[in-house]
């Protein structure tokens, strides 16, 4: 097999293969023997050539799929060469699923169980819903008996489900089960496979019994087929991290990372690709890219939010009322003295390309007109804003119209003056994903997107439908913020999928949090730590984002 493993080193990088069966009930010794040899000849040989599986944690197959894994890793491999995926119906007993145990060798997404009547059936439903729309190819052996338990065979539904897709499949009847009884009903599956084999290869395929002759085709063949469009990191998926503008509501987000980080033991910063930030969280994001961890951008909301919007007497709030009405709210030096004071704590100034992480900060040039978006010099074209002071950056993205000035940021060749990102871009996963998709070449079906709000409150213009230009005033500025946020969460969930996306915020009471109430930071984080704490919310980020598999140095 050497001469083999060397044809297919790297030949499968980055292609994620659902493989789909168990070791069926009531066959011989030598049926079973040669089922679970060939998902591990299988998994081998795709590990070794950089492809990664995905399977539905079938308890026959499981233990099979977790050596060789572990065999991977021991041998340099990474983590994610395996994913099991595996229903919160039954993960919820550790007894019978030790997802922990198995989340030291691999990668394990807990799909939502569904209640009531049907439990069982429709959450199957889900969990193979996500394998199907994880995967780019599909391998099926073995199998439950179908003509007896059809409703929950797993062969023939998951072979659906992938043929409906159109990804290349492969079935394997000649290893008995409910493959081969699939076939043998069905025999013009054969011309549906897309695998770019022909019918005759597939029925031969189909039929063949010699494991390391069968492992050696399909292995082949994935590696001639174009499964992978664009670039991939070398891990299952490209993870975004995105947080929302929202002045000193930026509590609530600071809180919710802290909880995170300290629920799930892992640092923020190294489990994402790219951090996206706008306005407040764009202070967040630069923060963690300068090596703050989430407890110091708390504490720089708990201690410094005050000092930044200052909780003062009546007559000097009545006063700078007054003021807002002819020219910025709040100091940007302030501003400008504290993001400097928090990001460079011993005192030496750091660039934004000196980020530990990709990150994506959206801004709007004052200058120009034109929404502009601060990157990390990730891509060798697009450079310009590496050696920009981080703090600078930071200010540019915070500088909300009427609250502070605009921001004056130099970069590599001139210096340019920007309002708050949030005029374009208040949630910026959008803005992220098109960094990832057009400038680093990630397919669209690799991204990971986990965006957090910074609270929301019901909102509607009723009141407002018959209103002239005097009236609408700030209801008008509230309607295009809300607007722009919900337009982004909607097209990025949308161009991701659904079990690509996922948002942590809160909805609370109209006017109970401003952009400026600083004396409402603790309800904030109080808020933030509870949102988090949400056992629904802490396994899907274990799973899809906090999973111990580090992002690769981007650098």
């Amino acid at each position: 097999m050497a001469n083999v493993d060397n044809h297919y080193h790297s030949s499968l990088h980055g292609v994620r293969i659902w493989l789909s069966g168990a070791v069926p009930p009531d066959i011989n010794e030598q049926q079973r023997t040669a089922i679970l040899e060939f998902v591990g000849q299988f998994a081998a040989m795709v590990f070794r050539a950089g492809g990664h599986i995905i399977h539905g944690s079938h308890p026959s197959f499981t233990p099979t799929l977790l050596a060789q894994a572990n065999n991977h890793r021991i041998n340099g491999g990474r983590k994610d060469c395996l994913t099991l995926a595996v229903s919160k119906l039954w993960s919820k007993n550790a007894s019978i699923v030790p997802v922990q145990e198995w989340r030291e060798i691999c990668m394990v997404y807990e799909t939502p169980e569904v209640t009531g009547e049907g439990a069982i059936d429709e959450s199957l439903q889900v969990l193979r819903n996500w394998m199907s729309a994880r995967c780019d190819a599909f391998v099926a052996v073995g199998g439950m008996w179908w003509k007896e338990i059809s409703g929950r065979s797993g062969v023939p539904i998951e072979a659906g489900l992938a043929i409906n897709r159109g990804i290349p499949c492969f079935l394997l009847g000649g290893l008995d089960g409910a493959a081969r009884d699939y076939l043998k009903t069905h025999p013009e599956v054969i011309g549906m496979l897309r695998n770019g084999l022909d019918d005759a290869t597939n029925q031969n395929l189909a039929i063949e019994e010699n494991v390391g002759s069968i492992v050696e085709r399909i292995c082949d063949q994935l590696s001639r087929l174009p499964l992978v469009r664009g670039r991939v990191t070398d891990g299952i998926s490209f993870r975004i991290l995105a947080l929302d503008g929202g002045g000193i509501k930026g509590a609530f987000t600071a809180s919710v990372l802290a909880t995170l980080e300290r629920s799930l033991g892992l640092p923020i910063v190294d489990q994402f690709d790219m951090i996206a930030g706008t306005s407040t969280g764009g202070i967040l994001a630069i923060g963690l890219g300068m090596g703050l961890d989430t407890s110091q951008l708390l504490g720089f909301y708990r201690q410094r939010g005050p000092v930044i919007f200052p909780v003062t007497s009546f007559h000097k709030r009545l006063w700078r009322k007054a003021r807002h009405l002819f020219q910025p709210k709040y100091s940007q030096d302030v501003l400008l003295r504290e993001l400097e004071t928090a990001f460079f704590p011993d005192g030496k100034m750091k660039n934004f390309g000196d980020s530990n992480c990709r990150l994506v900060i959206p801004a709007y040039d004052a200058v120009s007109g034109a929404c502009h978006v601060f990157r990390t010099p990730h891509h060798p074209l697009l450079r310009t804003d590496e050696f920009t002071s981080a703090a600078e950056v930071a200010l540019a993205t915070a500088a909300a119209p009427t609250y502070f000035s605009a921001a004056k940021v130099r970069n590599m060749i001139a210096s340019t003056s920007y309002f708050d990102g949030g005029v374009w871009a208040n949630c910026p996963a959008m803005a992220a994903i098109i960094e990832a998709v057009c400038y680093l070449d990630v397919p669209l079906d690799r991204i990971d997107i986990l965006s957090i709000g910074t609270t929301e409150e019901p909102f509607n213009v009723v009141r407002m439908e018959r209103s002239g230009a005097l009236r609408w005033g700030m209801p008008l500025i509230e309607l295009l913020m809300n607007a722009q946020v919900e337009s982004s969460v909607q097209h990025a969930e949308g161009l991701v999928g659904e079990p690509r996306f996922l948002r942590i915020n809160a909805v609370t009471t109209p006017g109970m949090y401003s952009l400026d109430g600083a004396k409402d930071i603790e309800n904030l984080i109080t808020l933030g730590n509870r949102k988090a704490s949400d056992t629904s919310i802490l396994y899907q980020v274990k799973s899809r984002f906090l999973n111990g598999v580090a992002s690769v140095p981007w650098k």
